[in-house]
Formats: structure tokens, C-alpha cells, sequence
């Protein structure tokens, strides 16, 4: 029997002794666990906890790694380790696309479309800008141009929620607008974004100003919410929606909603096929536009 005991207690102070000097994580949440690390990628840490066992942790919920033993790759810091938190790899993400339509015979008309957009992000900062561009001429010699650039920097400062404050500017002849522009502060969220898709949504408030073709100037502060989502399809389709609502704070029944659905087809490697339908609803357009503008196009789009 003393020899059980005594084996027991070996084992006992053997286990003890393994947590002696215990590292230490540092939640982001402010909570330390006493352990050691057992394994670690760039998603997660698997920590043998003194008092909860083995748990895997997600990366982005850890602040630091303290241990009282410092390798070649760590810095010591007071006596102490710190295992710094990977930060995101820089991701570039961009597309062109290009559309246009030449019609000669009993009508003469021509129509050139083309979009470029582009997303930067490195850690907790992301750019984002887009240009789209549309232009038609009709056989009496009359045409219309619209324009849009617009410009988001995002902070995400918790997890997924991120502060985003964007520019615009533009002119669309379709609406009787010469040119416009709009700031934007918003709050949004990235539920997700990998390679099978993302979807996003963002809400808060824009300034929007306007200058009819008639030279009159209205400007407005609105609410804003918009979503944008993207999904691949067997692997190589992708499906992507985006819309926007604005109405205006000091008269709700001013309104707009614009939303756009795209489906593009792979050709090869990266070059695909896109078909594309964008729809806009001004409820208080000005004098002799119609509530209601549609557009379909089927060009060529370059995705990176």
C-alpha cells in the first residue's frame, strides 16, 4: 500500500511541477489562463489549461502569451515572453469588367459600360474604391454619361464591426443630375469573407448633395443601410448582390433604393463572362424622370 501511495505522489508533484512556472494567456477580454502552449497556427492556439485542460482558442480572441522561458523567436520582455499575435496577411482584391453595344442600320446607337474595382486590407484597416462608367449615344446624335467614384476607408476596431467613412462623387444624366456628391459615416460588419463568399452590411448616415441639369442645388442628410454579399457556385460561378437604401431624415417619403445583381460565367483562369442587372427607385424624382431606371449588361469581367 505505501508503495501505491508512494507512486501516487510522484505523479501528484510530477504534475504539479509541470505547472510550476505555468505560461500565461492574455485574453482580449481581459481573462488569463494559466498553461502551456500546445499548438498554434494562424487561426487558433490548442492551450492545456491548468484548471480547464486542453482548449482551443481562436486567434483573434488573444491578446498575448506570457512564459517565463523565451525562445529564439520570442522576446523577452521583464523576464517574461511575449508571443505576439499574428497580424492578417495584405490582401488585393480587384475587377475590371468592360461591356459595349454597337447597333448600325435602321438605328444607330452606341453604348460603352465599364466598372473598376479595387480592395486593399492589412490588419485592421481596409481601402476600398470603385469607378463605374456608362455612356450612350443615341442616332440623333444625343448622348448621355454617367459617372461614379467613390472612395471607403474602414477601421474595424472589434472583431468583424468596422467604422467606415466614404466619398462620392458623380453625374447621371439619366436622372437630370450634372453632378453630385455624398460623405458617409457608417458603422458595418463583415460577417464573412473567404473564397466561398462574403456578405457584409453597413448602416448610419450620408450628406448628399445634387445639381440638376436646371442648375438647382438640393442637399439632404440621410439614413443609410446597405448590404453586399458574394457567393461562388460549383466552384468556379459567382453570384454577387449588392443594394442601398437612403431616406432622408427630415422627410421619410424621400427615398431611393438602388440594387444590382451580377452572375459572371469563367471563360479562362481569372477572365469570366458577366451578366448584370442594376435597378434604381427614386421615390421623388426631379420633373420628367421616370421613378424607375433599369440596366442590364453582359460584358467581360477580370477578377483578382
Amino acid at each position: 500500500m505505501r508503495s501505491n501511495h508512494f507512486i501516487i505522489f510522484i505523479l501528484t508533484s510530477f504534475y504539479c511541477l509541470q505547472f510550476a512556472s505555468a505560461d500565461q494567456i492574455l485574453l482580449t477580454n481581459g481573462d488569463v489562463i494559466e498553461g502551456a502552449v500546445i499548438e498554434q497556427s494562424d487561426d487558433y492556439i490548442v492551450w492545456e489549461s491548468v484548471n480547464f485542460g486542453k482548449m482551443t482558442i481562436a486567434m483573434g480572441k488573444v491578446d498575448s502569451v506570457l512564459s517565463s522561458m523565451a525562445t529564439a523567436d520570442q522576446v523577452t520582455v521583464n523576464q517574461s515572453t511575449v508571443i505576439a499575435k499574428p497580424l492578417e496577411p495584405v490582401s488585393l482584391r480587384g475587377s475590371v469588367s468592360v461591356a459595349g453595344t454597337f447597333i448600325s442600320g435602321n438605328e444607330d446607337r452606341e453604348e460603352w459600360a465599364g466598372t473598376v474595382g479595387l480592395s486593399h486590407r492589412q490588419d485592421h484597416l481596409r481601402h476600398r474604391a470603385n469607378f463605374d462608367y456608362q455612356f450612350r449615344q443615341d442616332q440623333d446624335q444625343s448622348s448621355k454619361e454617367n459617372y461614379n467614384l467613390t472612395y471607403a476607408f474602414d477601421w474595424f476596431f472589434k472583431d468583424n464591426w468596422f467604422w467606415s467613412n466614404n466619398l462620392s462623387y458623380g453625374a447621371n444624366d439619366d436622372r437630370a443630375l450634372d453632378q453630385f456628391y455624398t460623405v458617409s459615416s457608417l458603422i458595418g460588419n463583415q460577417l464573412w469573407d473567404n473564397k466561398g463568399g462574403a456578405l457584409s452590411f453597413e448602416t448610419g448616415a450620408t450628406w448628399i448633395n445634387e445639381t440638376l441639369v436646371t442648375q438647382a442645388d438640393e442637399s439632404k442628410l440621410t439614413w443609410n443601410w446597405s448590404t453586399n454579399y458574394r457567393k461562388s457556385l460549383y466552384k468556379n460561378m459567382i453570384f454577387s448582390h449588392s443594394n442601398q437604401l437612403l431616406v432622408a431624415i427630415e422627410d421619410s417619403s424621400d427615398s431611393l433604393f438602388q440594387g444590382n445583381f451580377a452572375l459572371d460565367f469563367p471563360l479562362v483562369d481569372q477572365l469570366f463572362t458577366k451578366v448584370e442587372l442594376r435597378w434604381v427607385y427614386d421615390n421623388e424624382p426631379p420633373e420628367g424622370i421616370e421613378k424607375v431606371d433599369r440596366r442590364a449588361t453582359i460584358g467581360i469581367n477580370y477578377s483578382w
